[in-house]
């Protein structure tokens, strides 16, 4: 346990981790020093937890596309009716990077610029690595181009937006399929309208944490 609480604090040391924006190439420098760290952590880890990351790959990855990253706005999905759904959603939080090793996803961090600086705020995100890597082989092969991700809040929906076309593996969905939006949209608000009718009072009291 004292071990695991020692892994952890350098997580949590790193998260701390931030560039400034005036020197060149601000993004990649945090990339790079993500990609560092963590080799740094698998490396004394000595193989006593199982990060699911391979540090010989990572070793040799690059940071692909930066996928920008966006929540849904749980109100306005409960008063969608038709029509796109750019009005739902909130500006680009954070950017999530995928580390690629010939066309192969090995992990992915996550960076947020605030006030000038770039932080890496999350190393090893294992849902958007499995998932990521199910994605139609042309997104994969451009390097995640024009990729956006949108999470929706209360559900744990999350969206893989490829230039104009979405896909996600909510209730059973392939990765690999686009998804009618018409149909999907209603789908999930209607599973958006069950649960504020189940939770909604317990979410008014901060009850419920996505």
């Amino acid at each position: 346990m004292k071990n695991l609480i020692k892994y952890l604090s350098i997580i949590v040391v790193i998260t701390n981790l931030s560039v400034s924006a005036q020197e060149n190439n601000p993004m990649e420098k945090a990339i790079e020093k993500g990609k560092s760290d963590l080799l740094e952590i698998l490396s004394k880890s000595q193989n006593e937890f199982n990060f699911g990351v391979n540090s010989e790959q990572l070793r040799g990855a690059r940071g692909a596309e930066s996928v920008p990253f966006k929540q849904m706005d749980f109100q306005k999905l409960l008063e969608y009716n038709d029509g796109p759904i750019e009005r739902l959603i909130s500006p680009t939080e954070k950017f999530i990077i995928p580390l690629v090793n010939q066309n192969q996803l090995v992990t992915t961090i996550s960076i947020e610029e605030k006030q000038g600086n770039f932080q890496v705020s999350e190393l090893i995100n294992q849902q958007y690595t499995k998932e990521m890597s199910m994605l139609p082989a042309e997104v994969r092969q451009s390097n995640y181009k024009n990729v956006s991700i949108i999470h929706v809040p209360n559900l744990r929906a999350t969206l893989y937006n490829v230039a104009g076309k979405t896909y996600t593996a909510y209730n059973g969905r392939s990765l690999r399929e686009a998804q009618d939006m018409s149909i999907f949209m209603q789908e999930l608000k209607r599973d958006a309208v069950v649960f504020q009718e189940k939770y909604g009072e317990m979410l008014k009291n901060g009850r419920l944490i996505d």
